[in-house]
Parts: structure tokens; C-alpha cells; sequence
């Protein structure tokens, strides 16, 4: 398997992870609506308590996987935010990320242009 097949593989099971992500908050938002239909008391309370739970781990997730895979981290809040690459400019090789929460900016020097084959790191390689 070359490079740009691993890479590729690399990617599907990126999307497959990300689309199970996506399939748990939607879940975790039909049990919170079904939450809502129940009468106020002790048991709707600790439902929610078990929901926020639920959703406070994916948020954990989110970044743990975010962080795996290179991306800068805010920590405006808990659990963390994942910073998007906002701008990079070929000639100095800067580039520079964007919490979406805050709107705190971080530049890195010497950062590889987006969509560049990955070199420096390679998870498939055995050494």
C-alpha cells in the first residue's frame, strides 16, 4: 500500500468516526426531547443529569481526537475547543488557527500548506 492509499484509508475511517460522532449527538438529542415530555420530578432530573454526562463525553472526544490527529487546542473552555486553520501564507510558511468559541487566533511557524501530502508523520509506517 503506497502513501497515498494509506492516507486514504486513513481518511475513511476518519469520515466513519466522524459519522458515528454525529450519529450519537443525534441519539443523545432524541432522548433529550424525549426527556422534555416527562413531568417535572426527580426522575427527568437525573435523566438530564445522565444526558449532559453523555454529551460532556463526546465534547471530550472531540478534542482528544482533534489533538490525535495535530489540531491546536483552545482552552477557553472545558473540554477544550478544536482551533480551525483560518489562514497560511505560502511564503513564510505561517499558519494560523481560530477557536471558534472565542475567537482566540494562535500562529504556528513552519507549518506544512493544507492539503500537502503528510511527511512528517506516517501512523502506518513500522519502524
Amino acid at each position: 500500500m503506497d502513501h497515498a492509499q494509506r492516507e486514504q484509508s486513513l481518511l475513511k475511517v476518519l469520515e466513519a468516526f466522524t459519522k458515528g460522532l454525529t450519529s450519537l449527538k443525534e441519539a443523545i438529542a432524541l432522548v433529550h426531547s424525549a426527556n422534555d415530555q416527562l413531568p417535572p420530578g426527580e426522575q427527568r432530573k437525573t435523566i438530564q443529569k445522565k444526558i449532559e454526562g453523555a454529551e460532556r463525553m463526546i465534547q471530550v472526544g472531540h478534542a482528544a481526537m482533534g489533538q490525535s490527529l495535530g489540531f491546536q487546542l483552545c482552552h477557553c473552555t472545558w473540554p477544550p475547543q478544536v482551533m480551525i486553520s483560518s489562514h497560511y501564507s505560502n511564503e513564510t510558511k505561517v499558519e494560523r488557527f481560530t477557536c471558534p468559541n472565542c475567537g482566540k487566533t494562535l500562529s504556528l511557524h513552519g507549518r506544512q500548506a493544507p492539503g500537502e501530502a503528510l511527511t512528517a508523520f506516517d501512523p502506518y509506517d513500522v519502524y
